[in-house]
């Protein structure tokens, strides 16, 4: 009989010595490449739909990744899972349909009038870029059943910086506080002809520190535009504009609900609270 080991025995000598990781560790290796693979995609879809600019905005901005270190023991979550968002049972709607994307790099949107107002004031936009964001609008069909469907409640979520999120807020607050009052005289054209149109614009803040790390709900009254501008007083239009901001976390929330959901402010306040809720478990660090 032969003493020399044959190919199958050398085989599983060797594999013998092979140390193995663990499954546990084996499923986070995949999911780390999964997210890798999952994002590097998402950057070449959006490079080849919108060209040059949106390399451009790539190249010239701080890298969605560029945050805070963080401990290895407690990894940071990345991506915004769906059930962050409000569910359709948590809002006084009646059978809503809910529509969402997810982003990488997005703008946080907040009131554009009011930034207006903050650059006629000195208030220069603070441009806000998001790593992560998802975002839902919740869609109702009109009393009669029949297109158009009315928007009833639209929710962004975004994982910010931490200072950037910090910064957010802070520049909120400056522009409310710039901006209680504010007119606007500009030209409109109507039926071939030019005229000139003022309009009147007020915002303040309803209520803040009500939900999360940091809270904000903004009310936004529009007054019915009137021209040529004669020092009358403008009447008050409606609907009055509510928006609710909250931070957890790296994660902020921006809520824009309808006017005609009829929610008062302190119901505007309690849907803020469960949307904290909702951001706790997503956040960097966690509640």
């Amino acid at each position: 009989m032969r003493d020399d080991p044959t190919f199958i025995d050398r085989i599983q000598r060797d594999l013998s010595d092979v140390q193995w990781p663990e499954p546990r560790e084996i499923r986070a290796r995949a999911r780390r490449r999964s997210r890798r693979t999952i994002a590097l995609a998402t950057v070449a879809v959006l490079a080849a739909v919108t060209g040059p600019a949106y390399a451009l905005r790539e190249r010239t901005s701080a890298p969605p990744d560029a945050a805070a270190p963080t401990s290895t023991q407690s990894p940071a979550r990345a991506e915004i899972p769906l059930d962050s968002l409000l569910p359709v049972s948590e809002v006084p709607v009646s059978s809503a349909v809910p529509l969402g994307e997810a982003g990488l790099g997005e703008a946080v949107r907040l009131d554009p009038t009011l930034q207006r107002c903050g650059d006629d004031r000195g208030v220069p936009a603070v441009p806000a870029y998001s790593r992560y964001s998802r975002s839902q609008t919740l869609l109702s069909p009109t009393k009669d059943g029949r297109a158009p469907v009315r928007v009833e409640l639209s929710q962004d979520v975004y994982r910010l910086d931490p200072l950037v999120g910090a910064r957010l807020f802070t520049h909120l607050r400056a522009l409310l506080d710039a901006c209680p009052e504010w007119h606007l005289s500009e030209s409109v054209v109507e039926t071939g002809e030019t005229t000139p149109n003022e309009s009147r614009h007020a915002w303040e803040t309803a209520a803040s520190n009500f939900a999360g790390d940091e809270s904000i709900l903004v009310r936004h009254v529009p007054f019915a535009p009137g021209g040529p501008p004669s020092g009358r007083t403008l009447q008050r239009s409606s609907p009055v504009g509510m928006t609710v901001v909250v931070r957890v976390g790296d994660l902020v929330t921006v809520l824009e609900p309808s006017p005609d959901l009829g929610l008062r402010e302190a119901d505007l306040e309690a849907l803020g609270r469960v949307a904290a809720r909702r951001l706790c478990a997503a956040a960097n660090p966690a509640c």
